[in-house]
């Protein structure tokens, strides 16, 4: 392994697996029990990347600006609790790891490098993911939303990555599609890669300005 970095950090929704139909059916089932409309897939993408409590939130303010309707604090809580419901039983329906995800991170962990998922989802669905697709075996670490007090963009959970393994931020490379991974990386000193076919919003990733853009995530193993 000839490379500065020891670790490399991982999102995990818009990164390794596309997991926007199965969120968009989650939403709009929970929707729909509320007798609110259903929102396209195109704009259920907008939503991701804050965590499933921003997500819902997002889906919840739409479907009452599209209604005209306001909802009461309990009925929003029965909203935010059938998304949950339906969100951990469509985890893995029809969502797909992107194309050369499992080959490479096979190749990253047969160089020795520590692998480790770093995603702002329900912690409590993180390892089901990674197991459904059978790739959780490769992960040294897996950080959800409620593993650490702060989430990104906040660097935390890259500093606790850092304390774990021992490494200096500049060993651990951070591969995510999201502002919010590029931001994480930075404010941690952390290099960062950006993937261009992921979710962030529809806002190109260069706009963040990663250290390194790919579209393939195969093309890391040219810089590892």
């Amino acid at each position: 392994m000839q490379s500065q970095f020891k670790l490399i950090g991982f999102d995990l929704d818009g990164t390794l697996v596309n997991s926007l139909p199965d969120l968009t059916l989650s939403v709009n089932s929970a929707l729909a029990e509320a007798h609110l409309p259903q929102a396209p897939e195109e704009l259920v993408l907008t939503w991701i990347g804050n965590g499933a409590p921003v997500l819902i939130a997002r889906a919840i303010a739409w479907a009452q600006n599209q209604t005209g309707k306001t909802l009461g604090q309990s009925d929003i809580s029965l909203i935010q609790e059938r998304f949950n419901f339906y969100y951990g039983k469509n985890i893995c329906n029809i969502s797909q790891l992107y194309p050369n995800v499992k080959e490479t991170l096979e190749q990253l962990k047969a160089k020795g490098y520590l692998l480790a998922v770093v995603t702002n989802k329900p912690t409590i669905h993180v390892n089901p993911v990674l197991s459904a697709f059978g790739i959780d075996h490769l992960f040294d670490e897996a950080l959800g939303g409620q593993s650490l007090p702060a989430i990104k963009p906040h660097p935390a959970p890259l500093y606790y990555l850092c304390g774990k393994f021992g490494l200096a931020p500049r060993q651990i490379l951070f591969v995510g599609d999201s502002r919010n991974d590029i931001l994480a990386a930075h404010a941690a000193g952390c290099p960062a890669v950006g993937l261009t076919y992921g979710y962030n919003y529809n806002i190109p990733i260069s706009e963040s300005n990663p250290d390194w853009i790919f579209d393939d995530f195969k093309q890391l193993l040219g810089i590892l």
